[in-house]
């Protein structure tokens, strides 16, 4: 009997992941809207993780209405910033010599913080009530004085993707599980930890 309730709990949890994945993907199509679709998926799963489910679909709605205009500028600025960067990437490798490796480590220091901005901003938006400007900051300070938690959310999602973009064929498998149950699945993963470094800021 116990053995058959954790099955169920087992199948029920995939489903809904599954059922989060297709919300996130369908409200992340417009490309503007991705911001308020991440917050709003992080918004459910930290609930989910802090065993304090709801309906899925109605609080992934109300989320995404009550953080849209804030997660939607942050993307946005985000999205501006991995321009800038890319275009910085270009400009490094046409440098010579030792000006080409200095830019290369300059700006991997940069995309670290980048993916930091990238990788807690979201979840903060759900969880939190701030400005965008001190959202931007707590970004970097919470992470970095709950660094044990914010590393190995970094490693994490950072391997997942590596692994993902490895060959064609990992690249072609990965379209299929991050469409399907992928990015509700390393979401409530990282939620799970989030909720162990958010704890204190509660």
């Amino acid at each position: 009997m116990y053995q058959e309730h954790i099955i169920i709990r087992i199948l029920t949890r995939i489903f809904d992941l599954i059922l989060l994945s297709i919300l996130w993907l369908l409200t992340s199509i417009p490309v503007v809207t991705l911001g308020a679709a991440t917050a709003a998926l992080y918004s459910v799963l930290l609930s989910a993780a802090e065993k304090k489910e709801g309906y899925i679909v109605r609080d992934y709605w109300k989320a995404f209405r009550r953080n849209f205009k804030q997660s939607t500028i942050v993307w946005l600025f985000l999205l501006f910033l991995g321009v800038c960067l890319w275009f910085d990437l270009m400009l490094v490798y046409t440098l010579p010599g030792i000006l080409r490796q200095i830019g290369a480590v300059i700006l991997g220091a940069v995309f670290i913080f980048y993916l930091m901005e990238c990788i807690f901003v979201f979840p903060l938006i759900a969880k939190f009530e701030n400005s965008t400007r001190n959202m931007l900051k707590n970004v970097l300070l919470i992470p970095a004085s709950r660094l044990p938690y914010a590393l190995l959310i970094l490693f994490m999602t950072g391997a997942v993707i590596m692994v993902t973009f490895l060959n064609q064929m990992t690249i072609m498998t990965g379209a299929v599980i991050w469409s399907g149950i992928g990015v509700s699945a390393l979401s409530y993963v990282n939620s799970l930890i989030l909720v162990k470094m958010l704890a204190p800021y509660q």
